[in-house]
């Protein structure tokens, strides 16, 4: 269920008019929830995802874009995003996402801390991440 307050975050950060000290974690895992919900396939949420946070970083001079941190979540969000749940309801139920280590269940430090993981998704090292994709085009 994405509230009116979601849509305005979901249009702030299309139109990069969110401050630089808004985008946080929280926001970016928001962001992935909300856009995963309005898209028709994973495949077509990942890459906006993708393009929404290098356009939003670009006009905040960041570089802080990391391709294999990007789609570990993209895919942990949408094996346990549930169709009408609210995005407290969602942030309160996966409260381990909000955690500074999650990612470190399926990673080594060595392999997120690599170049080639920032520029190229890398397959985790200690377990497997939820593999499943949707496509809301077929029933």
């Amino acid at each position: 269920m994405i509230s009116q307050d979601d849509e305005k975050f979901l249009q702030s950060f299309d139109e990069c008019s969110l401050g630089a000290k808004c985008w946080n974690h929280e926001a970016h895992l928001r962001m992935g929830w909300l856009v995963m919900g309005k898209s028709a396939s994973f495949e077509n949420a990942l890459e906006r995802i993708r393009t929404g946070i290098k356009k939003f970083n670009s006009t905040k001079n960041s570089i802080g874009y990391h391709e294999t941190i990007t789609v570990a979540f993209a895919r942990l969000i949408f094996s346990r995003r549930t169709d009408g749940e609210s995005w407290n309801t969602f942030a309160a139920r996966n409260s381990d996402l909000f955690e500074k280590n999650c990612l470190g269940t399926f990673y080594s430090s060595a392999i997120l801390s690599s170049e080639e993981a920032r520029h190229s998704f890398l397959a985790p090292d200690l377990c497997d991440l939820p593999t499943q994709t949707f496509d809301r085009t077929k029933n």
